[in-house]
């Protein structure tokens, strides 16, 4: 299993999908400090400081976009492998089924935990001399980055898991697609049905715990808390995110041993 990991890490930082990944998120946090950099400066020359952003809205603004990279990144990685006929001649070979998945699954989760690093670290090196200290304090911080790697944990078992389901070909890459986008609007409606509950007296609020549990356990509402660096309730979100991981890693592991490759 060792060997076969380090191989798979191998492959993973010669895919496209992990450069692909990191560079969109390299752009995105340079695009978002210098954009927002100058918009500051009109809201203070209008000495609307109340609009003004800090350099901790910027540190995670990425994870509301996590998922479709993390699909981008499984579907690349993960259909060069079964593309290239790696995967069947691994099985051929005598690898176990059981270590091939494992194996392509924790270097896409590993691909995932690097391209979360990106935004922060560029955030804090570049954004500091333009924004000065986050408002934040580093635990805070800290645990919404780790949160932010156990979601994207998450999110690896359930795209590698349907990406494996559904043969490896390009086309898998579409419902995965479908599932970011689905999540993200499911939580973005929950949220908007939490907030009126919250803030209008007299909502009807029958479904409140429910719909607040499932923005928890949902990768996409995890991922939108970590966004607004949210830490209430990070312990509680840190072990949906690894239930789910598991779940969905079962899953994927029971459809791969009964898969017949071509």
């Amino acid at each position: 299993m060792k060997n076969l990991l380090a191989a798979d890490l191998v492959r993973l930082r010669r895919s496209p999908g992990l450069w692909a990944a990191g560079l969109l998120a390299l752009v995105f946090s340079f695009t978002m400090l210098f954009s927002w950099y100058h918009t500051n400066q009109v809201f203070i020359r209008l000495d609307d400081t109340g609009r003004v952003r800090h350099l901790e809205g910027f540190l995670f603004s990425y994870a509301n976009y996590l998922s479709y990279l993390m699909a981008g990144l499984t579907a690349l990685y993960l259909g060069t492998e079964f593309s290239s006929g790696g995967v069947r001649n691994k099985i051929a070979r005598g690898v176990p089924r059981t270590g091939v998945y494992l194996s392509q699954m924790a270097a896409v989760a590993l691909g995932g935990i690097a391209v979360c690093a990106v935004t922060p670290a560029v955030s804090l090196i570049v954004g500091l001399p333009l924004y000065g200290p986050p408002g934040a304090g580093a635990p805070a911080i800290i645990l919404t980055l780790a949160g932010t790697m156990l979601t994207s944990l998450a999110l690896s078992a359930l795209f590698t898991a349907v990406f494996t389901a559904m043969g490896g070909g390009a086309a898998a890459v579409i419902p995965c697609a479908i599932l970011a986008l689905a999540g993200q609007q499911a939580a973005s409606q929950i949220k908007l049905y939490l907030l009126r509950c919250e803030q209008l007296p007299g909502a009807d609020a029958r479904w409140y715990g429910l719909c607040r549990l499932l923005y928890d356990l949902l990768p996409s509402g995890q991922l939108a808390r970590y966004a607004a660096l949210e830490t209430e309730g990070a312990l509680a979100m840190a072990g949906w995110a690894l239930a789910l991981a598991l779940l969905f890693t079962a899953a994927g592991l029971l459809l791969f041993r009964r898969q017949e490759l071509r």
